[in-house]
């Protein structure tokens, strides 16, 4: 039971600090600079996924050595299987799932992909903000921001987890 409250408010903590910022980004972005709100939504979103990949190979190289990860098998580690800290197992499972095991690695995961990133990026946000653009006719800026958002989070992710991997990479 304490292992589970721990989690909540770990959970809770890093979701508050992550609206937070989602919220004074989106203020920047769109009421300062002037950026129209779905590219900003955008902008916020593909920072969220470059975070997700840099914090979570950064967890996995700091916190867990035991290689009993799920992240050996994907095609962008060919590179790092050298490395006796790159972790390994099936790759099917989500980030939290992956870093359950340890204690460390769960609170971690918890406070900063489950609560921080989690609540920084937003899908509903921009799931709803599309079907406004459609209804307003804007399906060029609609199109934009549905593949634009994906194409670049999917990449912002994939650039992230490697460079997670650098910083916790032995020389």
């Amino acid at each position: 039971m304490m292992r589970f409250l721990q989690l909540i408010l770990c959970i809770g903590f890093g979701g508050g600090l992550g609206a937070l910022s989602r919220e004074g980004s989106m203020s920047l972005l769109h009421g300062q600079l002037g950026m129209p709100r779905y590219i900003a939504l955008a902008c916020v979103n593909i920072i969220g996924c470059l975070l997700i990949g840099i914090v979570f190979a950064f967890l996995e190289g700091t916190l867990r050595r035991d290689g009993s990860s799920r992240l050996r098998d994907l095609p962008h580690s060919r590179q790092l299987h050298e490395h006796p800290w790159w972790p390994e197992g099936d790759t099917t499972l989500s980030p939290v799932e992956l870093l359950r095991m340890n204690r460390s690695l769960q609170a971690a995961s918890a406070l900063v992909i489950t609560g921080f990133i989690g609540s920084f990026t937003t899908f509903s946000s921009f799931s709803l903000l599309t079907v406004q653009q459609l209804q307003q006719g804007a399906a060029l800026e609609a199109c934009i921001s549905v593949v634009g958002s994906i194409s670049l989070g999917l990449l912002a992710a994939w650039l992230g987890v490697h460079a997670g991997c650098r910083l916790v990479r032995k020389p």
